[in-house]
């Protein structure tokens, strides 16, 4: 469109030259001026539209952008949680309910907790932990494995 608009006032200032128009007159004088803000006014569409058309490009390469960090945050689904908790430096263990026998993963922390029991997400039994090395007994036992 930008072009179109800088083609159609070259196209009426064609016409005026051919025309032997004469700027010296009143009418003239006044058309001469039109013309000549015609002109600028065109040139200014021109250079907006060209920043616009910038402006539009870097948007879309930081929209790809964009999708590139968020796909590289949260869109590799096929990966387990247990997967990403060890990539955070946190070290998980399988333990085994002595009601259902479900395995659940849990964390050092909770592991070590001895205040509280731990709960089956399962069958919601709470129930206690014998860690090996130690020498508390306690009524259940159950497995622990490193991941």
């Amino acid at each position: 469109m930008a072009m179109d608009l800088n083609a159609k006032a070259a196209y009426i200032r064609g016409l005026m030259t051919g025309m032997e128009f004469d700027p010296a007159s009143k009418n003239g004088k006044v058309i001469a001026a039109m013309m000549d803000l015609l002109e600028e006014m065109a040139a200014s569409v021109t250079e907006h539209d060209n920043a616009l058309d910038q402006v539009y490009d870097e948007l879309e390469t930081l929209d790809q952008d964009l999708d590139d960090v968020v796909a590289d945050l949260y869109g590799e689904e096929d990966e387990d949680e247990e997967s990403d908790d060890e990539e955070d430096g946190e070290e998980l263990y399988e333990v085994t309910c002595p009601n259902c026998g479900a395995v659940s993963t849990v964390d050092e922390e909770t592991l070590l907790d001895q205040q509280s029991e731990l709960v089956c997400p399962n069958c919601g039994a709470a129930f206690d932990i014998e860690l090996e090395g130690t020498e508390e007994e306690t009524p259940a036992e159950t497995d622990q494995q490193d991941q």
